[in-house]
């Protein structure tokens, strides 16, 4: 993990409760055989100059640089070499999720093809959460895909990254235009939903929930909505599934951990 705070539920879901939210911003690693594969590469060496050219609301909102580790340093400590990375799969292009795309220079990039068009459009320094710098330094590497596949578990469409199953992405429009979720297929045979930000919380899915009003970080209430829904049924259905939001640390713990293979 990247950043790990403890804060209350009410910060990251819209209700009046003061239990614990463990909030979390971490990248998911997995081996593939076709390459290492990094979900979501987070924070990058520059996260300070970020936060520091960001407006002030937006800085106090998402904490300190000193609380927040950069993906290759933390990668570098667990063994693994982020030069060995080969494909970076992004839930969505918010800064706090591709921040690290430079600092994986063999890795292609892949988004859903909304998501990529969509941040075409913005070009401020902060731009409806994205920092479009991160994506210039990736320039070259930049791809997108459609859901031309199979519905899959009640999604309209899909796209099976490797062809072989282990890593399907799946539709979840709303928190962004192309927002995407990936099923992976864990290597103790369990699966697991990664959702990005749909819900920064697992409340937000049990009950289900939006995130706190205060914080409106959704471009599109109605469809994160009918997405929170889904997801809802869909644990109901499938209890062994592990939905994972981006920033719930709790959800992140009961992950394998991923070493180096040396």
């Amino acid at each position: 993990m990247q950043e790990r705070s403890e804060r209350r539920r009410f910060e990251g879901v819209a209700e009046a409760s003061f239990e614990p939210w463990h909030s979390a911003i971490a990248s998911i690693v997995v081996r593939h055989p076709a390459g290492l594969v990094v979900i979501d590469p987070a924070f990058g060496r520059n996260v300070a100059t970020d936060l520091a050219r960001a407006p002030k609301l937006f800085a106090v909102l998402m904490g300190p640089a000193r609380d927040k580790r950069p993906m290759v340093d933390v990668m570098i400590d667990a063994g693994i070499d982020p030069l060995d990375v080969t494909f970076a799969l992004a839930t969505h292009a918010h800064w706090d999720h591709i921040g690290a795309l430079g600092e994986i220079p063999n890795a292609k990039v892949l988004f859903s093809r909304q998501e990529l068009e969509w941040t075409r459009t913005l070009s401020r320094f902060l731009d409806e959460g994205v920092m479009p710098h991160h994506l210039a330094r990736a320039k070259g590497r930049l791809a997108y895909f459609e859901f031309n596949g199979p519905p899959r578990d009640g999604f309209a469409g899909s796209f099976d990254v490797f062809g072989d199953g282990a890593i399907v992405a799946v539709p979840m429009p709303g928190h962004t235009p192309g927002s995407t979720g990936y099923f992976v297929t864990l290597a103790d045979g369990r699966q697991a939903l990664f959702i990005g930000d749909t819900s920064w919380t697992s409340r937000g899915i049990e009950a289900p929930l939006h995130k706190n009003p205060l914080v409106p970080f959704d471009g599109d209430l109605a469809k994160t909505g009918d997405v929170l829904g889904h997801l809802h049924a869909l644990q109901l259905v499938r209890p062994e599934l592990l939905i994972v939001p981006a920033h719930e640390a709790t959800a992140l713990d009961r992950l394998p951990a991923c070493g180096g293979s040396k």
